[in-house]
């Protein structure tokens, strides 16, 4: 007996060795399929694909990050059978193939439109790596039970056949030895409960952070990361920025229902300089899916204004941001539905445009009105426009279509085409006077060959129109540039003391 022990004890070691062994191999391979996966041909080539389907390039990069490190886990999990090292070797190929260059990308100096430094801040941006390292370790994990499944389904009897012929190749451990394992085992039971609460609490952490990342899909990775430029106030008891709040009204087009809508209103509007000021207004309409916020907190619309006054490239305004949601099941197209049970062109044109100025300070007339919007709001921007020229004198489409689709509009194809700018701009002489600003992005394979169409029958209609095109994709950063061109490019003319508002009722 003692002369078998020291190979016992070697043994008991060699199996307590062999966990540490399968962790370095499932790290080495998901590391060195992750290294693959991440390089320009497979990274570069599954981003171009996702960009098809709208996204612009910076969150598809990000989406193509996670998928590939997904795979990445699920190769080290797949021949081992053992997910923390596919884990921990798909994570450190995130750092390494996207993080790192994200930070260093975010680092170099950002300026807006008009060329001013947005300032880096720095909270923002650690707190943005610490949501993408929660969402690259979340999606290694997904990738690695992905992969311990097909482990069991392709590989895992061919692997208990080796190991059988294996066992039976080596010598049979005596009963000390089973004591010594048994021993072993329920030392193990104990160090399970900790590394299995230790799992839990980790992935609650994990989870919390994820659920933080909807601004990185929804506007873009890079989303507040770099602040509004720093303007200097207007006078000594007036302020640099203007306010923004949400309103709500009542509709009766609508159903007498509560309507929201947000609103900003210029730096001099509350102040004793402003109480006897008008005011152009500027409606920009959000896109599908939208919400009312989304200009303000996804296209700066607010910090863009602010920026065009401070600079002097814009005279002050007011700009409303309504709701275009509609009934569940289709989008609302910024139309009157072809059932009229949803008006809601009728109301952006009669009964919001009459409401604001009612209860704000405007100037009540085509010539200093404006609206405007992106994708489906730049659709819609354009339609309404064209059916209300006496209410709209200029119009802003960004990102928009031409062509009215969708089960919005129901069957007539004369409704359809009523509804479509691309048709109605050349049969209405009225329409033709609008002042059209188009913005496109030359990648949004979507929507970026119609606008060129639709500007080419404003060419031979010989409609007045500025046409914007930049690189990149259907995205935010796109909008939120094009807008700041956008108002620089609208001429008020003189900004005077108006007529009276229309009476409250």
């Amino acid at each position: 007996m003692k002369q078998k022990q020291p190979s016992m004890l070697n043994q008991n070691r060699a199996w307590r060795l062999l966990p540490v062994l399968w962790f370095f191999v499932s790290f080495l391979l998901a590391l060195l399929s992750g290294l693959f996966l991440f390089g320009h041909t497979v990274f570069d080539g599954l981003a171009a694909t996702i960009i098809t389907t709208g996204l612009d390039t910076m969150r598809a990069q990000l989406v193509s990050a996670l998928l590939l490190t997904a795979g990445a886990a699920l190769t080290g999990a797949l021949f081992t059978n053992r997910k923390l090292g596919g884990v921990v070797g798909a994570s450190v190929v995130f750092v390494l193939g996207y993080l790192i260059n994200f930070i260093q990308t975010e680092l170099i100096p950002v300026t807006d439109a008009g060329g001013h430094i947005k300032p880096l801040q720095p909270d923002v941006l650690n707190h943005t790596v610490l949501v993408m390292i929660a969402l690259a370790i979340l999606s290694a994990f997904i990738g690695s039970a992905v992969g311990s499944a097909l482990y069991e389904v392709l590989l895992e009897q061919p692997y208990k056949l080796i190991r059988t012929i294996w066992h039976r190749a080596t010598v049979r451990q005596d009963i000390a030895n089973r004591t010594t394992h048994t021993m072993a085992i329920q030392g193990r039971i104990s160090k399970w409960h900790l590394e299995r609460w230790s799992a839990i609490i980790l992935m609650l952490v994990l989870f919390f952070l994820a659920g933080q990342s909807s601004n990185l899909f929804i506007i873009s990775p890079d989303a507040d990361i770099h602040g509004t430029p720093k303007l200097s106030p207007i006078a000594a008891d007036i302020p640099s920025f203007g306010t923004t709040k949400i309103v709500e009204m009542r509709s009766v087009l609508l159903g007498n229902k509560p309507r929201m809508f947000d609103i900003y209103l210029p730096p001099t509007y509350n102040t004793p300089e402003g109480k006897n000021k008008r005011y152009p207004t500027a409606y920009l309409l959000h896109g599908s899916p939208g919400k009312i916020t989304d200009w303000v907190n996804a296209g700066r619309a607010a910090e863009t204004a602010d920026t065009l006054i401070d600079t002097k490239k814009t005279p002050e305004l007011i700009m409303v941001m309504p709701d275009g949601n509609g009934a569940p099941g289709a989008t609302s197209e910024w139309g009157n539905s072809g059932n009229g049970k949803q008006p809601l062109e009728d109301y952006i044109s009669k009964e919001l445009v009459k409401y604001i100025d009612q209860h704000y300070r405007t100037i009540p007339d085509a010539e200093h009105r404006a609206i405007g919007g992106l994708s489906m709001g730049g659709f819609g921007s354009m339609n309404i426009a064209i059916h209300h020229p006496d209410i709209f004198h200029w119009v802003i489409a960004l990102g928009g279509y031409y062509r009215a689709d969708g089960s919005i509009w129901g069957p007539s194809q004369a409704y359809r085409q009523y509804n479509s700018p691309i048709i109605q701009i050349g049969l209405h002489p009225q329409a033709q006077k609008l002042q059209i600003f188009m913005g496109d992005a030359t990648e949004d394979k979507a929507f970026y060959p119609g606008a060129v169409q639709f500007a080419k029958v404003l060419k031979n209609l010989k409609v007045q129109y500025t046409f914007v095109k930049e690189h990149g994709g259907h995205s935010w950063k796109v909008w939120e540039d094009q807008l700041y061109e956008a108002l620089e490019w609208i001429n008020w003319g003189p900004i005077h003391a108006a007529p009276q508002a229309l009476p409250k009722h």
